[in-house]
């Protein structure tokens, strides 16, 4: 006992029970985003499926590690204040736009003309160029939209506790992207030999990503 209050008492007080409860709060409302930004299968998404198919649990693990890691950056920025960087993002949107879609039709080009070839084996040189990719390539401004909309619904401002909302965010967009290496690890074991259908798929996924991202920029 101290100063005849149990010991249980003085760590466990009301304004740490209350200050537990919001960090719990702050913790769930990240997650509540972290997930909604990942959920949607866009082309990193894509991108990390076919790499966990194509070339095994390891490059499927450098692009989530680079969609993680956007995503917290992209929560991070919202939690510092968006509103600094806002004007610079919507000024090189566009461009953004059409750079991404030019890269992600290359990547299903590239695909399509490699996909009999064998698959090789996952570098260190080839994990931290996966990482960076899909780091890069998933910063965009349809996340920031989305944050934009999602972090006042959830009545996240400046003033929330960053700590417990990043982590949540870490978690969400992880627990998805770990849903996804799980179904390219199931994909990779049931195509066997008829891998190079499934390159030719998801490049022509990729391609016709890219093209409509750039038609619907250049005509918006």
């Amino acid at each position: 006992m101290v100063n005849g209050t149990p010991v249980v008492g003085v760590f466990i007080s009301a304004d740490n029970g209350q200050n537990l409860v919001w960090v719990y709060m702050f913790l769930l409302k990240g997650l509540l985003i972290g997930l909604a930004v990942a959920v949607p299968i866009g082309p990193v998404g894509l991108m990390c499926l076919e790499n966990t198919v194509s070339r095994g649990k390891k490059a499927g693990l450098s692009c989530a590690s680079g969609m993680v890691l956007a995503d917290i950056f992209s929560a991070t920025l919202m939690l510092i204040g968006i509103g600094l960087f806002y004007d610079t993002i919507e000024a090189y949107e566009t461009a953004f736009k059409i750079v991404t879609g030019l890269i992600f039709s290359a990547l299903g080009a590239a695909l399509l003309v490699m996909r009999n070839r064998p698959t090789k084996s996952v570098s260190s040189r080839d994990v931290a160029g996966l990482s960076i990719s899909s780091f890069i390539l998933a910063i965009s401004p349809a996340t920031f939209a989305l944050m934009l909309f999602l972090f006042p619904a959830l009545g996240l401002t400046e003033q929330a506790r960053p700590v417990p909302v990043i982590l949540g965010v870490a978690l969400g967009s992880a627990a998805w992207c770990a849903l996804i290496l799980s179904a390219g690890k199931f994909i990779r074991n049931c195509l066997g030999d008829r891998l190079p259908v499934f390159k030719l798929v998801v490049g022509i996924l990729f391609i016709l990503c890219g093209i409509v991202g750039i038609i619907a920029t250049v005509l918006g």
